[in-house]
């Protein structure tokens, strides 16, 4: 019965877009930090000419993180809204819970 509840695939589409949306902006975060370290050497590399802008790199991790907390924050208390209604607690010290 608990996982025939409605809450269950809201809870799992949020938290999983709001997962994919840090992993984007870690991917962007890690593409800046090695494009601005070849700029500082002045010596690009050729992954320096395939990778975007710093300013582009920048504005895709900012958007990332803007809309990935909310969609994980939100994810979280539909996960906590799903367990009050499934088990009639919103949090019972389970490991998976504490970990998350």
């Amino acid at each position: 019965p608990a996982l025939q509840s409605n809450w269950m695939p809201i809870h799992v589409t949020l938290s999983f877009m709001g997962d994919a949306l840090f992993a984007m902006a870690f991917g962007s975060g890690i593409m800046y930090l090695i494009q601005e370290r070849q700029l500082k050497r002045k010596r690009p590399g050729a992954f320096y000419y395939r990778l975007p802008s710093l300013d582009i790199l920048d504005s895709m991790n900012y958007r990332a993180l803007t809309v990935g907390f909310p969609l994980l924050t939100l994810g979280i208390i539909t996960g906590s809204v799903w367990a009050q209604y499934a088990w009639g607690s919103y949090w019972q010290w389970d490991p998976k819970e504490t970990w998350s």
